[in-house]
């Protein structure tokens, strides 16, 4: 089970996943600081090659994940790379095509905070955060991935609210017809009457 973690610049999504990893959750770390740091690709140099290593690390990590029924949390997923394309107005590589979106159960977008905290790998402002956002959340929404917003409030607020929301999408899915079972006698499903 897959669960994204989006947002622009700033807004608390390594923060959310250093407090999940810290209660036992298995999560995947966001690979555009490590290779920023790296020195080698960097954005503001030239955006295409940094966003094609990212999207090669990003595919390379989801692949190795071979856990399908537990939450594993990614700080961004694929299709993040094809926000920063679409918000540089460059063309989107034919590579996000071939992704396969059912991969993602849900993504949920961190909202802006009220300050922007500009370092030596985040050279983007508040204005640009509120931008991507909505670029972010097309790029999910148009794959029919559920997108679920986190406002802003106190990071543990934020981790309850993630996680409140990934319990309850767990209740609702059913993988086999014992499991189905197994849900409604425990009322946590109704019949389906089929009209005939």
């Amino acid at each position: 089970m897959r669960i994204v973690i989006t947002g622009g610049p700033s807004t608390g999504k390594t923060t959310i996943i250093n407090l999940l990893e810290v209660m036992g959750q298995k999560v995947v770390h966001e690979l555009a600081t490590k290779i920023i740091k790296e020195g080698k690709y960097l954005p503001w140099v030239d955006r295409v090659k940094f966003q094609s290593e990212v999207l090669r690390r990003q595919l390379a990590a989801e692949a190795a994940i071979l856990d399908f029924d537990n939450p594993i949390f990614l700080d961004r997923g694929a299709f993040d790379g094809e926000a920063y394309y679409i918000a540089d107005s460059l063309p989107v590589p034919p590579a996000f095509s071939t992704i396969d979106p059912s991969q993602y159960d849900l993504a949920f977008l961190i909202e802006e905070l009220s300050f922007f905290d500009q370092n030596d790998v985040r050279r983007e402002d508040l204005e640009f955060t509120k931008k991507i956002s909505a670029t972010l959340e097309g790029c999910y929404t148009s794959r029919n991935i559920r997108v679920i917003r986190v406002p802003a409030m106190l990071p543990h607020a934020r981790v309850d609210f993630i996680m409140k929301h990934v319990a309850d999408y767990q209740k609702s899915r059913v993988r086999s017809p014992e499991q189905a079972a197994m849900m409604f006698q425990a009322g946590m499903m109704q019949p389906v009457v089929t009209p005939v």
